[in-house]
This record gives C-alpha cells, sequence and structure tokens, in this order.
C-alpha cells in the first residue's frame, strides 16, 4: 500500500531534519562535514526522541576524533574480526535483510566499479586499540571491491575514527 503525503507532510519532514543536522553540526564541530551527513546524519530515523540521540552523540560522539588519508591500502588483515567475518559472509552472498534495498546495492556497486572503477567516495574505518580497522560505512563498495580484488586495493579516501568508545 502507497501512502502520498502532503507537501505540508513533506516540509515538516525536511524542516525536523535540517533542524537535526545543524544540531550535529553544533554538537560535533569537529566532525568531516562527510561523515556528519553519511554516517551520523543517518542514524538520526534511529532514535524516537531527541534526548535518546542526543544522549547518543553525548555518550558516545563528541569525543571523538578523526584522520583523513588518501591512497589507503585496503587489504582483508588490516580489519578487526568483526569486520572480516561480516565482509567475507557478504562476499559469500549472504543478502542482510536489515539493510535497506541491499540486494540492489550490492549489484549498483558491482556495476559501479566496472565501468568506474575504485570509488572516489570515502569508506568511513574506525582504529580499534590493537591498531585494526573497523568498517563503519561504505560496505557495499568495500565488499564488491575485494570480490574484484581479493588480494586488496587502494581506497581513494578514508576517514578513520579514532577513540571510538564502542570499541572498548
Amino acid at each position: 500500500m502507497k501512502y502520498l503525503i502532503t507537501e505540508r507532510q513533506l516540509n515538516l519532514i525536511l524542516e525536523k531534519r535540517e533542524a537535526w543536522y545543524r544540531l550535529l553540526q553544533k554538537k560535533l564541530p569537529h566532525f568531516p562535514q562527510y561523515v556528519l551527513k553519511d554516517w551520523i546524519y543517518r542514524k538520526v530515523n534511529d532514535y524516537k526522541d531527541y534526548e535518546s540521540f542526543i544522549n547518543w552523540v553525548n555518550d558516545f560522539l563528541v569525543d571523538l576524533e578523526w584522520e583523513y588519508e588518501k591512497d589507503f591500502p585496503i587489504t582483508m588483515d588490516i580489519f578487526n574480526e568483526k569486520t572480516q567475518n561480516e565482509l567475507n559472509e557478504r562476499i559469500g552472498g549472504l543478502v542482510r535483510s536489515d539493510v535497506d534495498k541491499d540486494e540492489e546495492r550490492h549489484r549498483s556497486q558491482k556495476e559501479l566499479l566496472q565501468t568506474r572503477g575504485i570509488s572516489k567516495e570515502p569508506i568511513i574505518l574506525f582504529r580499534t586499540e590493537d591498531g585494526k580497522y573497523q568498517l563503519g560505512e561504505g560496505w557495499h563498495r568495500t565488499t564488491q571491491a575485494f570480490m574484484k580484488y581479493p588480494d586488496g586495493f587502494i581506497q581513494p579516501n578514508v576517514y578513520i575514527g579514532l577513540n571510538a568508545k564502542w570499541l572498548k
């Protein structure tokens, strides 16, 4: 069943999203804009109210520091066990029901990889205490790149989150 929304309802939704984004920019001024838009902003809908969202930001994000790397070598062994396992499952064909349009997104990234090469769009990594990395964003691009280049590849742009509290 399709639901039609009015222009007014759409404007209210857009105003709310813009307000959340401005709040994020204020609370996390040290975050790269790409990370705010591609990773954090997408999570707004995961939180039912302002308080739980702000608690998440305050508890896990305000102290996060960022590095930007160009031409970053990606091999399976740089990742922690959790990321390696998930990448291997996805490479093996796992379709995740909790990821919106998972199959379609893999297909799209495969086509883009074939026609344009490795995407210049950044991936987001988090460095663990043992120096390994956990993949935060860019799963479909990274999975498809590993399917084409199983020994590794160079990722043109990478944001690396340091001292992520949830990895401790």
